[in-house]
């Protein structure tokens, strides 16, 4: 079948940091997840509706979430990139031990091959070439390549106990013209739709990610309707980072989505401070685990939104958001690729 997706495409105008946890060395990704989009667009709603009234909706968008986003994978010029999925691709045996460990060390399709791998359909060996050829593609020490420069810019952090000194580095990348981080938006209503774009447009100018205070993250938007080939199956493929929801309701309990036969998955550890609008201090968060992008499950997984004190003056929450959003896939119960 053929879908059509409402899709965002942010074009930076100036670098990028999204932190991934690190030791010594802060790293930034080139995945935009799906909780720092929506803390984002969290932020922008309650300077456009106030803060109160995005408390509302947050305390209600567990019940009937009102959209739902994919996390932002990269693009350069015309062409999007998908992540891996985390099953095998379906590979003749005489091509499989040339191109097995190629394809480890891939990270993103592009979208022709992204939906013969979710379909199932057998790539050849030209496919193969063309997907573990692609350097923008590859996990590999220059993973920017494809899309811009990345860089390191060296930091000194001041301890407010003992006043010694320590440096960090802190890792962005500048993307190159027409390049950027795009992802799915899936509303309930034109009206939400219109109402997440308003605050996506305040946020060209305030900025997403890390550092935003120096300038970063500052982007020009761009939307588009992408049309997507999908396969007709009950197994779903992750776009969106995903926080299991857990309930006395076997129905609701989402822990015997890891016991099904097909299942593969991946974690990514989410933490961070957060910095709702209108408050002058921020909290730290606590960190979790959360599944990520590319994990596939034999059901469609939902997920939830985490509530946390947030001890904050005139705020009683804090809200991490760990909804799914996924898309179907074929799946023949290989390990991985």
């Amino acid at each position: 079948m053929l879908e059509n997706l409402k899709i965002v495409k942010l074009n930076f105008t100036s670098p990028l940091h999204i932190g991934e946890v690190g030791i010594g060395l802060e790293e930034s990704s080139l995945v935009l997840h799906s909780d720092t989009i929506f803390n984002a667009i969290c932020n922008a709603l309650a300077k456009l509706y106030e803060r109160d009234w995005v408390t509302d909706l947050l305390r209600n968008f567990k019940n009937e979430p009102p959209f739902r986003i994919s996390s932002g994978f990269p693009f350069a010029d015309q062409t999007l990139y998908f992540p891996k999925p985390m099953s095998r691709a379906k590979i003749d045996d005489d091509l499989l031990q040339d191109y097995s460990k190629k394809l480890k060390k891939t990270s993103y399709l592009t979208k022709g091959f992204f939906e013969k791998w979710i379909a199932e359909e057998k790539l050849s060996e030209k496919d193969l070439k063309e997907i573990t050829e692609n350097e923008a593609a590859k996990d590999c020490d220059d993973k920017y390549s494809g899309f811009g420069t990345g860089f390191l810019l060296p930091k000194v952090s001041i301890s407010r106990e003992s006043a010694e000194s320590s440096i960090y580095f802190l890792g962005s990348v500048c993307f190159k013209e027409n390049s950027g981080i795009w992802f799915i938006l899936d509303c309930a209503s034109k009206e939400w739709e219109n109402r997440v774009l308003s605050a996506l447009r305040l946020l060209q100018h305030d900025g997403i990610g890390g550092k935003r205070t120096w300038g970063y993250g500052s982007f020009s938007l761009e939307e588009e309707n992408l049309y997507l080939k999908l396969p007709d199956s009950g197994a779903h493929l992750l776009l969106s980072l995903f926080y299991p929801n857990e309930s006395d309701d076997p129905a609701a309990d989402e822990k015997q989505l890891f016991s099904d036969k097909n299942a593969r998955w991946g974690f990514s550890l989410r933490g961070g401070y957060a910095y709702p609008y209108g408050s002058r201090m921020s909290s730290q968060k606590p960190q979790r685990l959360f599944i990520k992008e590319g994990s596939i499950f034999e059901q469609k997984p939902e997920g939830k939104l985490i509530e946390d004190d947030s001890g904050l003056e005139g705020i009683e929450k804090l809200y991490h958001y760990g909804f799914a959003y996924s898309i179907p896939i074929s799946i023949n119960g290989d390990e991985q690729s």
